[in-house]
């Protein structure tokens, strides 16, 4: 990883202050030092453990009520240099102090504002972060203990990253932001100052999630069980979609975890979160399941000019499988099996059959 550059503000607001004010403190740090490398190497690692990101893109349909979308645009379209990364750090912080004092933000407190420009291996990233401080014991020269203030990026509580070469591709999803673990609650104060929405397209969303589910199971050797736990994950989607529920990766994870064999439980349960939200596959914590998407991984339609069929994907085998419909590969031909009397009378009556 390449660091940039670098930017340290403070933010100032106690719990239930309705004010929130921009320390004149702070400004950028040479990244030549090797504390801003640990910083930056802290940072970037602490957020990539967190496994509750949620993915999504710039609110582009009301970007004028958003100033850093286009502050952001700007500093893209140039050749960033110091000063323009600090204009557009400056524009950030404005928009945060004005989104801490929303009421919803009311039991927010401020903090350190981290602003981080850097690339890793073929992409540019621009990752914003708010910690808070600690306090820790050190020992001084003559080995007295004494009190030290630590930055605490363990609690990394807000964070956005995004992902400059993907936006400029015109990716569907270049950004993530950090929420909280609570279902249906997202932390939206930072993120809404930034512009940020988790607008993902739920087409993409699910397909990226069944893809996660086949992928994890081919990376923990599950290949014997995969077609039953997709179909777990599938069925899953179906429900919430039938409830008009939203699907939470903490709930496929159960799913996983309950297929796992006791030898690989300690290495890989409570794993597919953090998996499926990783950059490979930027599946966001909460998404709307997409309803042609699951009925591709449940539904088969063939069609010919005199006949179609609609039947279940968990129906369908190869030749001597024992499934309902069985495919040959050889001759291009499928055999259907365990027809019901319904079905076998119809076929009879117009075939006109005796018995």
């Amino acid at each position: 990883m390449d660091l940039k550059f670098l930017a340290i503000r403070e933010l100032i607001k106690e719990v239930d202050d309705s004010v929130a004010t921009i320390s004149d403190k702070g400004g950028a740090i040479n990244v030549n030092d090797p504390m801003a490398q640990q910083l930056f190497n802290a940072l970037v690692s602490a957020y990539g453990r967190r496994a509750a990101l949620t993915h999504g893109s710039f609110n582009d349909e009301n970007s004028e009520g958003y100033p850093f979308i286009s502050g952001f645009k700007k500093f893209i379209d140039s050749t960033p240099d110091e000063t323009s990364f600090l204009n557009l750090c400056d524009q950030a912080l404005a928009q945060l102090a004005a989104s801490l004092q929303q009421p919803s933000a009311r039991a927010a407190t401020g903090g350190y504002v981290i602003f981080i420009y850097y690339s890793s291996d073929v992409f540019d990233y621009l990752l914003i972060g708010l910690v808070g401080d600690k306090t820790g014991v050190a020992f001084d020269q003559e080995l007295n203990p004494t009190k030290v203030i630590e930055v605490d990026l363990e609690k990394l509580h807000q964070a956005a990253k995004i992902n400059i070469t993907t936006y400029k591709e015109g990716s569907d999803s270049y950004l993530s932001f950090i929420g909280t673990r609570r279902k249906g609650d997202i932390t939206h104060y930072f993120s809404n100052a930034l512009g940020c929405t988790d607008v993902v397209p739920s087409k993409k969303s699910t397909s990226d999630l069944i893809k996660a589910s086949e992928d994890f199971c081919r990376h923990y050797q599950l290949q014997e069980k995969q077609e039953e736990i997709v179909e777990d994950v599938v069925s899953y989607l179906s429900r919430q979609r039938d409830d008009k529920q939203s699907a939470y990766l903490p709930d496929v994870e159960k799913i996983f975890d309950s297929h796992m064999p006791p030898e690989q439980a300690q290495q890989a349960s409570g794993s597919f979160s953090k998996f499926a939200n990783s950059e490979n596959y930027q599946v966001s914590q909460e998404f709307q399941p997409h309803t042609s998407t699951i009925n591709a991984y449940t539904q088969v339609k063939a069609k010919m000019d005199n006949w179609q069929l609609d039947f279940s994907r968990r129906s369908l085998g190869t030749l001597n499988s024992n499934s309902e419909i069985e495919f040959d590969p050889n001759s291009n031909s499928i055999r259907i099996n365990r027809l019901s009397t319904k079905v076998i009378e119809q076929l009879k009556q117009a075939l006109d059959l005796d018995d």
